[in-house]
């Protein structure tokens, strides 16, 4: 996964969501407009893992939780393809839900 940001389309049994997010020196940092992504990323060869907490920062209900919690942490595997990095992996609060998430490279 090279640094930089990318466009970030997730999904799983109960949804799917868009955001954007910042790869720099193994951190993570992003969001949507109701919730705030933080993490890390490690690679490894062609592929990478990654450990991204999600927290609510916009209290309208109407933006809805694709876990139906405020907060998150997403234990990912992810293999890079280009610009692409597909990812797969479970929420460690909810660990029967598959998550996936594709990120796409905007920008250095």
């Amino acid at each position: 996964m090279q640094e930089g940001l990318y466009e970030v389309h997730f999904h799983s049994v109960h949804g799917a969501g868009t955001g954007v997010i910042y790869a720099i020196n193994g951190r993570l940092r992003g969001g949507n407009s109701a919730f705030a992504f933080l993490g890390n990323y490690q690679n490894k060869g062609d592929s990478t893992t990654v450990k991204v907490s999600t927290r609510r920062y916009n209290p309208d209900p109407a933006l809805k939780s694709l876990f139906g919690l405020d907060g998150v942490t997403l234990a990912l595997n992810g293999s890079v393809n280009g610009e692409v990095v597909d990812f797969e992996g479970t929420a460690l609060q909810l660990p029967g839900v598959s998550f996936k998430a594709s990120l796409i490279r905007i920008s250095d």
